[in-house]
């Protein structure tokens, strides 16, 4: 039997995208805001993270190979073209690189102010739901396609979208020792 590597890729994309959400949905307000103390981030802070790179790549996904960009249109990030931002009153906040939280400061991090968990779930489902649907497009023939990855570095759409799965499952695993410091379970299967 063969296997499309496409398929596979896709697949772990996509559930590594189901897990954290699910995870999340479990969660309270609370719990959400919490954090450590001496700066850490929270585990809202994580989730937003999380799906700020999923609308990053979702956004640039169309533009990293000629061929995608005849199979996608082209597409702004949910963040933009919603002024999310602005709608949950962080305007103004260093958010670090392209507005993601990548080399926020800590302490900005650790204090950032995320709407309730029901708006928040909607943002992260939302860019989710992008990122799944513009990975789809990436077929075996792509994978290999060189592009420029969101850090700005030649690489290829499989590393980017592998990169994806395995930056969400670092922020998963966060998000889990978190809630198991913050109230004793901490495992995504609980």
């Amino acid at each position: 039997m063969s296997v499309n590597t496409s398929i596979v890729v896709q697949y772990l994309f996509g559930r590594t995208h189901d897990w954290m959400l699910a995870f999340a949905e479990k969660l309270s307000d609370e719990e959400l805001a919490w954090g450590p103390p001496g700066g850490a981030p929270t585990l809202g802070f994580h989730l937003w993270h999380s799906a700020r790179w999923a609308d990053l790549l979702q956004s640039r996904l169309p533009q990293m190979t000629p061929a995608m960009q005849e199979r996608l249109a082209s597409r702004g990030q949910i963040w933009d073209v919603e002024e999310v931002c602005a709608a949950w009153g962080i305007d103004g906040v260093a958010l670090g690189e392209n507005a993601t939280g990548m080399g926020m400061a800590d302490e900005i991090a650790a204090g950032l102010k995320l709407p309730a968990k029901e708006e928040l779930l909607r943002y992260v489902g939302r860019a989710f739901d992008a990122a799944k649907e513009a990975a789809a497009s990436v077929d075996d023939q792509q994978l290999d396609s060189a592009c420029t990855d969101l850090y700005g570095r030649p690489s290829t759409l499989a590393a980017v979208l592998l990169g994806q799965v395995t930056h969400l499952s670092r922020h998963l695993g966060m998000m889990e020792a978190l809630r198991g410091v913050h109230s004793g379970r901490g495992t995504a299967t609980v």
